[in-house]
């Protein structure tokens, strides 16, 4: 190797760590584009709908990491499911995390499964996601919760 590839080889270096600094920082627009058109507007329907049914919702959103949906026990202050979409750390593309947190009754521990939240879409199909699909995913993962957990809202 001559003194001429090493040099175009340390170059390179450089270029190929601006363009990964580049795509992580566009992951991190993406997500917050995806929380605020997408994730909010479906938490706040969420939160209204579960009103009907005596149970109270909070939702906050971690500036380019996470968005929460919590759901507490009917008539209760005490958490009793938890959605959480997050993006990894240093990550290139918009592909997310999804936590669900539970807890059986109100005075049992949280228990926690993290999965890939839609595994198979690419990150342009993960922002063409609309709300109603994803609070229809939020609703599917709390069934599944209330049947597993055998918890019947009263």
């Amino acid at each position: 190797m001559d003194k001429a590839e090493w040099k175009e080889d340390l170059q390179g270096c450089f270029l190929d760590a601006k363009v990964l600094e580049k795509c992580r920082e566009e992951a991190v627009e993406h997500f917050d584009q995806f929380c605020e058109y997408v994730a909010e507007s479906a938490f706040e329907a969420l939160t209204e709908e579960f009103l009907g049914y005596q149970v109270k919702t909070r939702s906050w959103k971690v500036q380019g990491k996470s968005i929460h949906l919590e759901i507490r026990f009917p008539r209760s202050r005490v958490d009793q499911f938890h959605y959480i979409l997050w993006m990894p750390k240093h990550s290139v593309e918009l592909k997310l995390k999804l936590t669900v947190k539970w807890r059986r009754t109100p005075l049992g521990t949280l228990e926690e499964k993290t999965v890939p939240f839609l595994e198979k879409a690419s990150p342009t199909e993960i922002l063409k996601i609309d709300k109603d699909s994803l609070a229809q995913d939020v609703i599917a993962r709390y069934r599944k919760y209330l049947y597993e957990t055998a918890v019947v809202p009263e």
